[in-house]
């Protein structure tokens, strides 16, 4: 969307984009959208709005130096580098919690059988007594 001139902000000029709020993000959330420019911008989500839903946004257009875009793409690169680790972390811990719960649940049954053996055998003993 080419830059906007802004009533509010006389010889300023503004992009006006829509975002969509993302995957577990709600009203009152930070999201950092990349305007045009190659500029990155915190915004907060307006209230009420959940993921998937859109708004407008009106941005001040930056005169970032490249060596300022460059940075923000790299801390931007790391992020989703952490957070592919975070979630690779997250299933790994998730299959070794279901590893438990299946071995808890053959535990279970192995002590459903000892008792029941048990009590065949205590059983046994009185009816010989």
């Amino acid at each position: 969307m080419p830059p906007a001139q802004s009533p509010c902000s006389i010889g300023a000029v503004t992009t006006r984009l829509t975002v969509t709020v993302p995957q577990g993000i709600n009203g009152g959330d930070l999201v950092r959208v990349a305007a045009p420019d190659g500029s990155y911008h915190s915004i907060m989500v307006p209230g009420g709005l959940a993921s998937g839903q859109q708004f407008s946004v009106e941005l001040l257009a930056t005169s970032s130096s490249s060596a300022e875009v460059q940075k923000l793409r790299l801390e931007l690169d790391a992020e989703r580098a952490l957070r592919r680790e975070t979630q690779q972390e997250a299933l790994r811990n998730r299959s070794a919690l279901e590893t438990l719960q299946i071995k808890r649940a053959a535990d279970h049954a192995f002590f459903r059988d000892v008792i029941k053996r048990q009590r065949r055998c205590i059983e046994a003993l009185e009816e010989l007594m």
